[in-house]
């Protein structure tokens, strides 16, 4: 178990609902151990346009190898055109932190071992 092994997901919507139909779904299909929820204020460039808006930061702590089925839920329930997906994994963290995420996620899938018959 290697901190690099988790990392935090950061999205940003701009409204409840929203937040709360991606944050239901990566808790309730275990995706995610932890969403931390943080209001924001963004500027930034929009089809030519400067845009400042409010909007709600998910921090979505998670194990590294399911960062793809985290990804891909993000895509599927947000309502942006192109929203903001960013993975950072862990450089450090407590043990039982890392511990308790892996017990609370899904279980990386197992790989059978090929038959004794291959072998020999």
């Amino acid at each position: 178990m290697e901190a690099s092994d988790y990392c935090t997901v950061t999205t940003t919507t701009d409204n409840d609902e929203n937040v709360e139909l991606i944050t239901q779904t990566l808790l309730q299909e275990e995706l995610a151990a932890c969403i931390q929820k943080s209001p924001i204020e963004s500027s930034y460039r929009w089809k030519g346009k400067i845009i400042t808006s409010r909007e709600i930061r998910l921090d979505i702590k998670t194990k590294t190898s399911l960062y793809p089925q985290v990804k891909e839920t993000i895509e599927r329930l947000h309502t942006y055109d192109v929203p903001e997906i960013m993975m950072k994994q862990f450089d450090d963290a407590k043990f039982d932190y890392l511990r308790w995420i892996d017990d609370v996620t899904k279980k990386d899938p197992v790989i059978e071992c090929a038959s004794e018959e291959v072998w020999q």
